[in-house]
């Protein structure tokens, strides 16, 4: 087991999976990540989807291998109890409108607080995530129906993407 892992105290136990080749946008509520770097933060971003009751997690085609070592040890196996695919970002996006899902994405520009969504808003979306170090482009905000942002202190520039995430999904279910 030291062969073949880089962790410092390895398993004792070792399993075999199947990767599975899902396409499917199933349920009525989505997280879109479009290009997605760190590991760490893909692995928080699926926990929390799991637990704040997102159904179909998409991967934009440039994001991190979902089976990195580092996203599956951070999803705890989370990744195994929810949908998640991977598509073009712009084809994901048309796919969703045209099954009438309302697209969210985030800016610290123009954004309108979380809280001011109605119960309906926070029913049926898409939140988008973009990449820890460039955000969403405007083409992609542009396809937005709604820009959502969290306040916090002026000095704070921006936040975690795994972070903001987590805080967006809670807020959705409040």
């Amino acid at each position: 087991m030291k062969k073949i892992t880089s962790l410092d105290s390895p398993p004792s136990i070792i399993a075999l999976c199947k990767k599975e080749e899902k396409q499917e946008l199933i349920g009525e509520r989505f997280v879109l990540l479009d290009e997605i770097q760190d590991p760490g933060n893909l692995g928080t971003i699926i926990r929390s989807s799991l637990a704040f009751n997102i159904d179909t997690i998409i991967l934009s085609k440039n994001c991190v291998d979902l089976y990195h070592p580092k996203v599956i040890r951070g999803t705890q196996g989370m990744m195994f109890h929810i949908n998640i695919i991977s598509m073009d970002t712009e084809e994901a996006i048309r796919k969703l409108k045209e099954k009438s899902i309302p697209i969210y994405g985030t800016s610290v520009e123009n954004g309108i607080i979380i809280k001011d969504l109605t119960k309906e808003e926070k029913e049926k979306y898409c939140l988008i995530m973009g990449n820890e170090g460039n955000g969403l482009s405007k083409e992609i905000l542009n396809e937005c129906d709604k820009r959502l942002y969290i306040p916090m202190n002026s000095k704070v520039e921006s936040l975690n993407v795994g972070v903001a995430c987590s805080i967006i999904l809670y807020e959705m279910t409040r």
